[in-house]
């Protein structure tokens, strides 16, 4: 006889509601009808659910529950969310948290998942937010050693890694308690938040549920059992597009976005799960089908708030906190380029560690296999490259304007930038930019644009001697800069923007010049990369303007960059430091609108000396 199970999945409006529905049609169509269905909202929102979603989940016979998620990790983590359903209540021998974004797509057994004495997991799929040495604090944190094992995660097969699952699809056992008689869910939690009071740990948020898995299962006495990757095969990111493999079959898919699993191929399978499970394929059309055979007529007045312990644990409705719109995706970054490999690696490789590869738009300008293959599970949009230069940098700044203006629709905050430029959060204020962009929210009155505050950073060969290489970040050997105001672009926009030529500026007045983000300009960061990419440049710039001396024309960047990097070369730095009040004042006090084209600038400003980076910054990229 097969052990007893309950599947859990969060049921939150507006994007997780309608994923659970599909997610459990998909279990009820490839696992026993024994197994038992819970949907857990935030109780603060659970008033908030679709009528439609209640019903659809109530015909699969899956409960909608409440559950408490305020006040439990300081700041809030959305992310702990399954860390928190997890500790409710229930009765059957195995529990199992799923994402809501998961889909089962063939007949599966209940033993194929769970195991006596153990957690089911799947490796992670990748850990490209920090360094092995990351474990040494957090396992030292409870006084144990980092373990021997090592595991070969599932999209990063470079080398075996010190244990690291995936908490997208955990199923554990629910009789089990430990030496101190604590059931798994309160030892993950205990773990997990004693890991968020680490000071100086980068990237808690949003790792800090997988971060504390492989340590909450020792410390409950339990043992791994690995999922494998046929039964929780990651889609998106590096495979993006890419059909399933067909050596073998796969059982569930981690998709993320219904996009994934429509590029994939798979979304029919989702619909289908529905149709055949509640007799349509849309949520919204369940009232006008008919019963599912032993499912009753929904009670009157059946929606979740008129059932008395809901409503005891909802009623009053607290307030809802200020925050970015649920019904958009956190973070996108754009840029556009031609060529311009080596910057696209750093730049694929920065954005997704911040914000996923999926989240990433880059405008191929001609084209170019190396840039597809670089930027592999990206979003890659083809631009046409005609031999007609004209109008070159406006027409491509129109058209990254217009780009980038309509992701404002799908996101909350959006990044664009050329693909030498890097917008990096200061580690002293957190790990993460979309955590932090998000932070802005708070007060319910975020700015409408950011800028960063910008460095340029410059190569002295006499002084840096050693080559950037592809295994090391860029700033462990580069970290000598000038300031240059003139790259603190209004990048970082919630809404209908309209760039200046090279983004410098634009027709937002109300730019904040932010206090803890940095642009980085990398285009003098290595003598014999960059001399070569402005000397490329230059012709390019000759090409459709003509050569001064032939038309009389005025010098602009693109003519002296050879020039203005062979003198900073020459310089060191003065002094070690991050910190400019004086400049960022003056910068601000500067700012001024253009009158032919009425973009506002910050006051263009140099410095004339180089100044270091500290030491935290030089692991960011």
């Amino acid at each position: 006889m097969s052990p007893t199970l309950t599947l859990f999945f969060i049921v939150e409006p507006p994007r997780y509601q309608n994923m659970a529905c599909y997610l459990a049609a998909s279990i009820r169509q490839c696992l026993s009808s024994e197994v038992r269905l819970v949907g857990y909202c935030p109780e603060h929102r659970i008033g908030e659910v679709d009528k439609d979603v209640v019903e659809t989940l109530r015909r699969m016979r899956c409960d909608v529950r409440p559950f408490r998620t305020e006040g439990m990790f300081d700041p809030a983590y959305p992310h702990g969310n399954k860390i928190l359903a997890s500790l409710e209540p229930r009765d059957t021998e195995f529990s199992g948290f799923m994402d809501s974004d998961i889909l089962m797509l063939r007949k599966n057994r209940i033993s194929n998942l769970v195991r006596e004495g153990h957690v089911s997991a799947s490796v992670a799929a990748s850990m490209y937010w920090a360094p092995q040495t990351v474990w040494e604090p957090i396992y030292g944190a409870f006084g144990m050693n980092v373990p021997d094992e090592r595991v070969t995660l599932m999209r990063d097969q470079r080398k075996p890694m010190i244990p690291y699952y995936s908490s997208g699809f955990v199923l554990f056992p629910e009789q089990h308690r430990n030496g101190d008689g604590k059931r798994f869910p309160e030892v993950w939690l205990e773990t997990a938040q004693t890991i968020d009071a680490i000071p100086d740990l980068e990237n808690k948020r949003p790792y800090l549920d997988q971060m504390s898995l492989p340590i909450a299962i020792q410390r409950a006495g339990l043992k791994w059992r690995e999922l494998p990757e046929a039964q929780h095969y990651i889609l998106g990111g590096v495979l993006r597009g890419e059909p399933l493999p067909e050596d073998r079959k796969i059982y569930t898919v981690h998709y993320r976005k219904w996009e994934v699993l429509t590029e994939a191929g798979l979304a029919q399978i989702g619909y289908d799960a529905l149709r055949a499970t509640v007799g349509t394929r849309r949520i919204s059309w369940i009232g006008k089908q008919p019963l599912p055979e032993g499912i009753e007529p929904a009670a009157p007045q059946s929606d979740l708030e008129a059932e008395p312990a809901a409503k005891e644990r909802v009623q009053p409705a607290p307030a809802v906190k200020p925050g970015p719109d649920p019904s958009k995706a956190d973070v996108a970054a754009v840029t556009m380029l031609y060529r311009d490999h080596f910057f696209l690696e750093r730049w694929v490789a920065h954005w997704e560690r911040q914000i996923g590869r999926e989240n990433l738009y880059i405008l191929r300008h001609g084209e170019d296999p190396e840039i597809d293959r670089i930027a592999k599970g990206a979003n890659v949009i083809h631009m046409p490259r005609e031999d007609d230069n004209s109008r070159f940098d406006r027409r491509r700044w129109g058209a990254l304007s217009s780009f980038a203006s309509g992701l404002t629709l799908y996101y909350n905050w959006v990044i664009c930038n050329d693909v030498d430029e890097l917008v990096v959060l200061d580690p002293d204020a957190g790990g993460n930019i979309r955590d932090y962009l998000n932070s802005k929210f708070a007060n319910g009155r975020p700015p409408p644009a950011l800028s960063p505050f910008a460095v340029e950073m410059v190569h002295t060969p006499a002084s840096e001697p050693d080559p950037i290489r592809a295994d090391a970040p860029i700033l462990s050997v580069r970290r000598n800069f000038r300031l240059n105001s003139n790259y603190a672009k209004p990048c970082i926009i919630r809404g209908r923007t309209n760039f200046s030529i090279g983004g410098h500026g634009s027709n937002l007045q109300n730019v904040a010049l932010d206090p803890s983000l940095y642009l980085f300009h990398l285009r003098f960061v290595d003598v014999e990369i960059s001399t070569l990419r402005l000397n490329s440049r230059k012709s390019l710039n000759e090409s459709r303007l003509g050569a001064m001396d032939e038309t009389g024309r005025a010098k602009n960047s693109w003519d002296t960059g050879t020039e203005s990097f062979d003198l900073l070369s020459r310089l060191e730095p003065v002094a070690e430091t991050m910190d400019f009040p004086d400049f960022r004042k003056a910068m601000v006090e500067g700012r001024s609108q253009a009158p032919s084209t009425g973009n506002w600038f910050f006051k263009n400003m140099r410095s004339k000396d180089l100044y270091r980076l500290p030491d935290r910054f030089t692991t960011l990229f």
